[in-house]
């Protein structure tokens, strides 16, 4: 089983559910505290959305959720403010 190729909400199911192993129950909550995000993370936020990656580019490459991405940037006043800047201008 692939742990980190798993949603949010399936690892939660595999927290909860009493069925499951608790190695398998281990293993889901490790890779949800490793989702967490963390504040060294906004350095790398900036630099990559000011390269022009999009917000699924940049989830994959911190390992976290999508929507903290977009959430991160939203509170930051970042998000559809981005300017495509033309060459020569």
């Amino acid at each position: 089983m692939y742990f980190e190729d798993a949603s949010r909400k399936q690892l939660l199911q595999i927290c909860l559910d009493e069925n499951c192993p608790v190695n398998y129950k281990y293993e889901a909550a490790r890779e949800l505290q490793m989702r967490q995000w963390h504040d060294e993370y906004l350095t790398q936020l900036v630099q990559l959305w000011g390269k022009g990656k999009s917000s699924f580019e940049i989830a994959v490459e911190l390992g976290i959720d999508r929507s903290t991405v977009k959430y991160r940037l939203m509170k930051h006043g970042l998000y559809k403010t981005r300017v495509n800047q033309k060459e020569g201008a």
